[in-house]
């Protein structure tokens, strides 16, 4: 929970800081599967807030939460939709 949440705290503050970031992104990569369907939502949300488009942090977002897609509860898809479009980004099997 601790890679959402660092992520989450730092786009309420809306600073960026791409090393941070890229260093969250890779970590997120290899933990999504141990993540919340919450965590993978705000991880999305921060990047999203900041507009910070890592590609490889989406498609690994995007694969994971089709995975699990019966974890999300309306308002996770709504945040997670609003991540993706904010973005300019069109993931067509996860939207």
């Amino acid at each position: 929970q601790d890679i959402g949440n660092t992520a989450w705290a730092f786009a309420k503050l809306n600073y960026v800081h791409e090393p941070l970031f890229d260093a969250l992104a890779a970590a997120a990569i290899r933990r999504l599967p141990s993540f919340i369907a919450q965590e993978i939502t705000n991880t999305a949300w921060a990047f999203a807030t900041l507009a910070i488009l890592h590609q490889p942090l989406l498609d690994a977002i995007s694969a994971e939460s089709i995975r699990r897609l019966k974890e999300y509860d309306p308002q996770a898809l709504s945040n997670m939709a609003w991540a993706y479009a904010t973005l300019g980004v069109l993931d067509a099997p996860l939207m």
